[in-house]
């Protein structure tokens, strides 16, 4: 990401924490989430590396279609790996939980800390809402396809 005076002081705050963030979430990674401690180093650095990434992108960008997007695909990707969508959710919960503890601990006593912290906070959050939006258009996307074979099996 260019550090030029486009991008917004915070995004600039996150990455240069980001090489941090990631080296605590791989410490954690068997303890945030089972599945990401059965993963060889190379591949688990890969998956955290990638939701760091798209997070300070969407720190500098706030596109939530973009965000929505990664997230699908990471949702994909991890069902491929026969992750239910609530273990996705809860891994990308404590990924932001860990960056924002990261941009506590490294930025105590300062504004841009703090405004870190609360900024990874909401980011948090809206992944959340994202992840449970997703999950429920899948679900309603399940139920018409239900319902449109229950009636074909009717009319057959």
């Amino acid at each position: 990401m260019s550090t030029s005076s486009t991008v917004p002081p915070l995004a600039r705050a996150y990455e240069a924490l980001r090489p941090k963030m990631l080296q605590r979430l791989l410490d954690l990674r068997s303890t945030l989430d089972p599945s990401l401690g059965r993963l060889d180093d190379v591949t688990a650095q890969s998956q955290i590396g990638a939701v760091l990434e798209h997070l300070g992108n969407f720190i500098a960008t706030g596109d939530l279609g973009l965000h929505r997007a990664f997230l699908h695909t990471f949702m994909a990707m991890r069902a491929a790996e026969a992750q239910s969508p609530a273990n996705v959710l809860a891994m990308l919960v404590a990924i932001g939980d860990t960056a924002a503890q990261v941009a506590q601990e490294e930025g105590a006593g300062t504004s841009e800390g703090a405004e870190l912290t609360l900024l990874l906070t909401r980011v948090t959050a809206t992944t959340a809402r994202a992840i449970n939006d997703l999950i429920a258009d899948e679900l309603a996307r399940r139920q018409r396809s239900w319902g449109e074979l229950a009636e074909q099996g009717k009319r057959s």
